[in-house]
């Protein structure tokens, strides 16, 4: 077919040197907002020039979970796709390849999902989050003018139509041609599938500790967790609900989740202090904790943990009627939790928590391991908000135990 078709006019060229030119800018927002998303996990002071006020935060939006997709910053997304203008635009301007002679067609197809996305993106942050990130709303405009500017360099529909069935013969008369884009195709999905496994793992993951300098694995891919799964502080908390410093330190883990946001990922485990469900005493000095712990797996399982844990930790009363009652307050059916509670599921649910417990050989509560770290007994907010901040800042604490 030789060069026909791989000539461009002045109109397309003048158009694919404007958006080469937008994708540059893209790139550095892209970059920037990258920057952004890395500094607002890891310190809580951080505080940029586009974190303006409550309604225009780019901060609060990099911290919501609509910020990534699979793990990954959608920021990064925009980095490669403006790199792969950047790289592509000038194939068609100054190549003679055979392969590069309808580009536009295909950009368009690009403009076209970048817009959507933009799209979704501002509708969230309208609607769901009420604020709104300034860079990220100048990169929404530079793909609606991508898109503008990609349609006026397009050929009438006729035309196109044409070209696509030319691209189409080529792919099947040229084995190399065909090669080539099998190949990345085959790449995209190998590192789709990479990346959607390690988002995977980051939900399914463990948290190794020291005891006596012994590592100690805990595993809590079954367990109630409040927080994202790629937060950087993971907290697991083992508590006894009818322990007043474990109250104490419900307040200060909530005070903790107001602070840092997605930040910080709770997970709960029970160690009730009563014997008749736990093989490491030998007395009852809570009465109805292990009921307690039954019913707070009940309520997970039923998805109502956290307005039935708010329930639990701060009720006077902990009698079966009393549980049951909470229950009908969360909408969950009583005779079905009274089965639940009695179930061998939540019951070795709980046994495996403190089996957790006894091989990080704890003897009280409340409990905390804090990425891999234990720390025993009740901390104040002063206390834990340092502690925290240095943890996202990467520095050791000395001292820690």
């Amino acid at each position: 077919m030789g060069n026909q078709g791989v000539q461009i006019s002045a109109r397309k060229r003048k158009f694919l040197l404007i958006v080469w030119f937008l994708s540059w800018l893209g790139l550095g927002f892209s970059i920037e907002l990258t920057r952004i998303d890395y500094e607002a996990v890891r310190n809580a002071d951080f505080n940029p020039v586009c974190k303006i006020s409550e309604r225009v935060d780019c901060v609060a939006v990099a911290l919501s979970p609509y910020s990534k997709i699979l793990g990954i910053s959608n920021s990064v997304y925009g980095i490669i796709g403006y790199g792969l203008l950047l790289l592509l635009i000038p194939f068609r301007l100054k190549s003679r390849i055979r392969i590069f002679a309808h580009l536009e067609n295909y950009l368009f197809l690009l403009a076209l999902f970048f817009v959507g996305i933009s799209i979704y993106l501002a509708v969230v942050s309208a609607f769901i989050l009420h604020t709104f990130c300034l860079w990220c709303t100048v990169l929404y405009l530079i793909n609606l003018a991508f898109l503008v500017l990609i349609i006026f360099a397009l050929d009438s529909p006729k035309i196109i139509f044409q070209e696509f069935k030319e691209d189409f013969q080529l792919l099947r008369t040229s084995p190399g041609v065909l090669v080539g884009f099998l190949a990345v195709i085959l790449l995209v999905v190998i590192l789709f599938i990479i990346q959607l496994n390690r988002a995977q793992a980051k939900k399914n993951a463990r948290i190794k500790t020291l005891v006596n300098n012994r590592p100690i694995e805990l595993e809590f891919t079954k367990d109630p967790s409040i927080g994202p799964a790629d937060a950087p502080i993971t907290i697991i908390e083992f508590s006894d609900f009818q322990c007043p410093f474990c109250r104490k330190t419900h307040q200060v883990l909530k005070e903790l989740r107001r602070e840092f946001g997605p930040r910080i990922r709770l997970i709960y485990k029970n160690f009730p202090l009563d014997s008749d469900c736990n093989p490491a005493l030998n007395f009852r000095m809570h009465p109805n904790s292990c009921l307690a712990a039954y019913a707070s797996e009940c309520a997970y399982l039923n998805g109502c943990f956290e307005e039935f844990y708010e329930k639990l930790i701060h009720a006077q009363n902990y009698s079966p009627a009393s549980i049951l009652t909470m229950a009908s307050e969360c909408g969950i059916d009583p005779e079905k939790f009274r089965q639940c509670l009695n179930s061998s599921r939540v019951q070795q649910m709980v046994k495996k928590d403190i089996e957790d417990a006894l091989r990080l050989r704890i003897k009280g509560t409340p409990m905390l391991v804090i990425n891999g770290r234990p720390l025993l007994g009740y901390r104040d907010l002063d206390e834990m908000r340092l502690l925290i901040k240095a943890l996202l800042q990467g520095k050791e604490i000395p001292g820690w135990k």
